[in-house]
């Protein structure tokens, strides 16, 4: 009987010695690392983007510019322009930007020179591809002149479609067109005493880009 009774409490005891050992090791272990879950989209911040770009720009309509059988001051031309955006996580940019053209003006200038300062809406999708299509609109004021003086001034609309290529993190190709409607007040160029634009003075061209955009600033970092 005092024999079963030692068994007993031997077994007792290497029961709580292993369970005091288990314990012990669990106490012991370190800690499994915490890893932060990146940002929702909804909650990341949008980023600051600067665009650079070069491109042709084509006359379309020019009737009114270059009225009749007049040498015309709207040739083709060389482009360059420079955007500053506000862009959010889902797509939406918002922008400021220059563009510069320097156009064939027939001699009448020695350089036709186009500025044109706009607001721009733009969307952008599928951002988690390596090429992103976009789309824009754009609305600003123009002046039109002899190698940046000022002819002329109206405004211009302006929309186009581009697809972004990622090089880097912080660095994109683009190329893109698009199409732009613009007036000029009515004015006559003094070498030619040709009056142009009356009325509404509307005209129409096609602009070709090829530029590069570095991420200046990213909430997502």
């Amino acid at each position: 009987m005092c024999a079963r009774t030692c068994l007993a409490a031997l077994i007792g005891l290497m029961c709580l010695a292993g369970a005091a050992s288990v314990a012990r090791a669990q106490e012991e272990r370190p800690a499994a690392p915490h890893v932060e879950p990146p940002p929702a989209p909804a909650s990341r911040q949008p980023e600051l983007l600067a665009h650079v770009h070069l491109g042709a720009v084509i006359p379309l309509e020019r009737s009114d510019i270059c009225p009749g059988e007049s040498i015309c001051v709207l040739g083709a031309g060389a482009v360059v322009g420079v955007e500053i955006e506000r862009r959010w996580p889902f797509g939406l940019g918002v922008s400021v930007a220059y563009d510069a053209w320097f156009v064939d003006s027939g001699g009448v200038f020695e350089l036709g020179t186009a500025q044109i300062v706009r607001a721009v809406l733009k969307w952008t999708f599928a951002d988690e591809w390596s090429i992103h299509p976009t789309i824009h609109i754009g609305a600003g004021a123009l002046v039109f002149g002899d190698t940046f003086l000022v002819a002329t001034v109206g405004g211009a609309v302006d929309v186009g479609a581009s697809a972004e290529i990622e090089l880097t993190d912080s660095v994109v190709f683009f190329f893109g067109a698009q199409g732009w409607l613009f007036t000029t007040s009515p004015f006559t160029t003094a070498r030619d005493r040709t009056p142009r634009s009356p009325g509404l003075g509307i005209s129409a061209a096609l602009q070709l880009n090829v530029g590069l955009s570095i991420l200046a600033d990213s909430g997502l970092r």
